[in-house]
């Protein structure tokens, strides 16, 4: 037989998460969905396969169409799955089975799939609460009307458990993370070896991919480089590079546990920064730095995005760019013209972490609440930060030209946006610089291997 690598924590980490969750849930049946494989354009023909990533920190069990079943009144730890027949292993080969995973996870039951329905029938039919979690795959909705009923809620407790529990990273998920970011570092050190006039980003992407399937990993998402770097999430690689152009690359791996890095740098095309683009850059740099300063357990985290607004805010009065005092240009919302989006995120298994659950539960809370207000809309991350959470900080300067000009046409903060000076700078791009940062019992921690801005 194949010999299988498990990739996971040793049983004990699972069965101690899995037992403080149930601490933390009064009573019920808790249901955790895996993934299924998804097909690319025919069943056959399938998409990588990504795991359910509360299925990987309850269990680290990394394979396809299994469930796990939490009975809290009955104290039971249930695997839900099939073991491979003949015919598959024609095609997939040889893997343990269920049983093995169910012991590697700590888990001591392993029953076949086709009796989840009753178990979980058999709960209802007793008017026993089935803990679920929102969906964001079709198949998991289904199964849900299928298998419970079709005005079913998801279970308010059990995020609310789950956020507290994964938000605090363990020293061995810091590990992981860093782990991701090493390789992570060694692939923005050949996009930057190899930003020079005449490379196309395609070009560069395929040379930092090849740093990243050697290291057995995969992105975390999407990887974005461009030199369209006012395009927030640009994900073509089009694009030839010129001198004078500034290359922006954001690209993180995630490791062979699933745990994600999100790092961004720019960069100028051989290296070399014209003096407005240095000025420009010195400022995003200022802003990533102090914002880091400020970092502790206890602060709420919109306030750092209001500091880095305030900062980025100051510099471009200096330039010229915006008028006024920097504070009310913060509180108006008129830098959001140049700084759409938020400082941060939380980070971990996923590189947003834990937002399937819900940006209101990961993000806030009910004293601090997301703002409607353009920019500060798009803040995925305010309520107070914690020993052993993980963030990004990440700000940006952007000139984007559809922006600039619906803003002019409804004479947007006249008051404050030198729009006759913008004018000068409509084929600038875009700047961003992006920190991976963990919350120690004092500061904020840069983590992995230093990487230069």
């Amino acid at each position: 037989m194949i010999k299988y690598r498990k990739n996971m924590f040793v049983d004990a980490v699972y069965r101690n998460r899995r037992g403080q969750l149930k601490n933390h849930i009064d009573t019920g049946v808790i249901w955790l969905q895996g993934n299924r494989e998804i097909g690319m354009n025919y069943r056959h023909n399938a998409f990588p396969f990504r795991q359910d990533s509360n299925i990987l920190y309850y269990s680290g069990l990394d394979l396809p169409d299994i469930h796990i079943i939490i009975d809290i009144d009955k104290d039971r730890e249930i695997l839900f799955g099939e073991d491979l027949s003949v015919e598959q292993t024609v095609w997939v080969g040889q893997r343990p089975s269920l049983a093995w995973y169910a012991e590697q996870s700590g888990i001591s039951e392993v029953l076949p799939l086709s009796q989840l329905e009753e178990y979980l029938s058999n709960a209802l039919r007793k008017n026993r609460i089935i803990h679920t979690l929102p969906t964001y795959h079709a198949y998991h909705d289904i199964l849900i009307h299928q298998y419970i009923r079709s005005n079913h809620r998801h279970s308010v407790d059990l995020i609310k458990a789950i956020v507290a529990q994964r938000s605090i990273k363990e020293d061995r998920e810091i590990h992981e993370i860093e782990q991701a970011l090493s390789v992570t570092a060694k692939a923005h050190k050949v996009i930057r070896e190899n930003a020079n006039a005449g490379m196309t980003e395609q070009s560069i992407l395929s040379k930092a991919m090849e740093v990243v399937i050697d290291a057995n990993c995969r992105l975390a998402y999407p990887a974005i480089i461009t030199v369209h770097g006012e395009i927030l999430h640009s994900n073509r690689y089009e694009n030839i590079l010129s001198e004078g152009q500034l290359l922006l690359c954001d690209l993180g791996v995630e490791n062979q546990m699933h745990y994600a890095s999100d790092i961004t740098r720019t960069i100028p095309v051989n290296r070399i920064f014209t003096g407005r683009q240095k000025e420009v850059y010195d400022l995003v740099l200022k802003a990533k730095d102090e914002s880091i300063e400020r970092l502790r357990p206890g602060i709420a985290y919109k306030e750092v995005h209001t500091l880095a607004s305030v900062i980025l805010a100051q510099g471009l009065v200096d330039i010229g760019l915006l008028k006024g005092d920097a504070d009310e240009i913060v509180a108006k919302g008129a830098h959001a013209l140049f700084f759409p989006h938020g400082l941060g995120h939380m980070m971990g298994m996923d590189v947003h972490d834990m937002e399937g659950l819900g940006e209101k539960y990961v993000g806030y809370n009910k004293i601090i609440e997301k703002s409607d207000q353009f920019g500060i809309n798009h803040l995925r991350l305010g309520r107070n930060l914690q020993k052993g959470n993980v963030i990004t900080v990440e700000p940006g300067i952007y000139f984007i030209p559809a922006l600039i000009d619906s803003w002019q046409s409804q004479n947007k903060f006249p008051e404050h946006i030198s729009y006759s000076e913008l004018k000068k700078w409509s084929s600038f791009g875009g700047i961003r610089l992006e920190d991976n940062v963990v919350i120690t019992s004092k500061k904020g921690k840069i983590l992995g291997p230093a990487i230069p801005c």
